[in-house]
């Protein structure tokens, strides 16, 4: 699912960038530019870093659905 349409980034794209190493949105902005244009996509952006974070933490393998992205963004 594409978080950012600005920049064309994908929730997967942010995860994969999450677990090879950036920490924050500052660090997905580095790799990927997400939320450098119009910034709507932030909060999902960081919803999918933080989920991602938590899932690594948690030695989880499940990828994230679209629910579960909404259900993050709606609970923020």
């Amino acid at each position: 699912m594409f978080v950012c349409i600005c920049n064309a980034v994908s929730d997967q794209q942010i995860a994969d960038a999450v677990k090879a190493g950036a920490r924050d949105i500052e660090d997905v902005q580095e790799i990927l530019m997400v939320s450098t244009a119009c910034g709507t996509c932030r909060q999902t952006a960081e919803a999918v870093i933080a989920n991602t974070l938590l899932e690594t933490a948690a030695g989880r393998s499940r990828p994230m659905h679209a629910n579960d992205i909404a259900n993050l963004v709606y609970a923020a």
